[in-house]
């Protein structure tokens, strides 16, 4: 009985300092590593001393990583870190993305980098296609805008030349009958009138005419002249095809010294 109580004890004592012996070498292990460090410590170390960060601990709360994070990035373990997470470490670090992987021996083709890369190339891409079409649009725009101009010059000669077509008898003649006009004011006006032929412009009215007021055709001199009225055509108006290229101006009364010569015209 004693010999089995002698053997427990021995065996407790044994197990014991299994246990301690391992607490010790696990302890040595750790201060082991944090006394070498790992890959990329040192160069860690003097990011964050440039930036007073104390240690580690302080590091990961900064960063806001998980220090299984911080791990990875000291052993340069570039298999499990997240490129947000490299992000974060190179912010607090106030070091260059590009530099920081450049340094800790990162592949500058990190999946996440290259998908960001080529998302960047496609959005350029597009950026490219939409500025060339923005420049197709302003050449067209200004192509059309000269083409406007072009067509406004050609039809302001055509205009130009259509109304002089049709006042050339007109303009040609004038000077002479002006003249004409001096030496024999007795020349009747019918002889003129004939001048006006070849413009196939219609008058509206004749001078001096009493006629029913029409206000499609008639500009009066009151506002209170209602349609029907009798008015005097004052100045006679013209159209063409229909259309009214200006009104005859008509009054209630007749010019001083007139009288009722212009009922005659009725």
């Amino acid at each position: 009985m004693l010999v089995n109580i002698w053997y427990l004890a021995i065996a407790c004592i044994a197990i014991l300092l299994v246990w301690v012996s391992a607490i010790a070498f696990f302890r040595w292990l750790f201060s082991s590593i944090y006394a070498k460090g790992n890959l990329y410590d040192s160069l860690l170390l003097e990011w964050m001393q440039r930036v007073d960060i104390p240690n580690w601990q302080a590091l990961q709360q900064k960063s806001g990583i998980s220090s299984t994070a911080i791990w990875q990035l000291r052993d340069g373990d570039t298999t499990n870190l997240k490129l947000y997470e490299l992000s974060q470490i190179a912010t607090v670090l106030c070091v260059p993305l590009a530099e920081l992987l450049e340094k800790l021996g990162f592949p500058l083709e990190h999946p996440e980098l290259a998908a960001s890369r080529l998302e960047c190339a496609q959005l350029t891409s597009q950026w490219q296609q939409v500025t060339k079409e923005q420049e197709a649009l302003r050449q067209e725009g200004l192509r059309l805008h000269q083409e406007l101009q072009q067509q406004r010059l050609e039809l302001t000669q055509e205009l130009r030349q259509s109304t002089f077509e049709q006042l050339q008898t007109l303009l040609t003649n004038y000077p002479s009958i002006h003249s004409l006009v001096g030496i024999k004011p007795e020349l009747p006006a019918k002889n003129l009138l004939s001048l006006f032929t070849s413009l196939n412009y219609e008058q509206i009215g004749k001078p001096w005419q009493k006629v029913p007021f029409e206000p499609q055709i008639h500009q009066p001199d009151a506002s209170d002249i209602t349609v029907g009225e009798l008015v005097y055509i004052r100045f006679v108006g013209y159209k063409h095809q229909q259309r009214i290229l200006c009104p005859a101006k008509v009054s209630r009364n007749l010019p001083g010294g007139v009288g009722d010569k212009g009922d005659k015209g009725d």
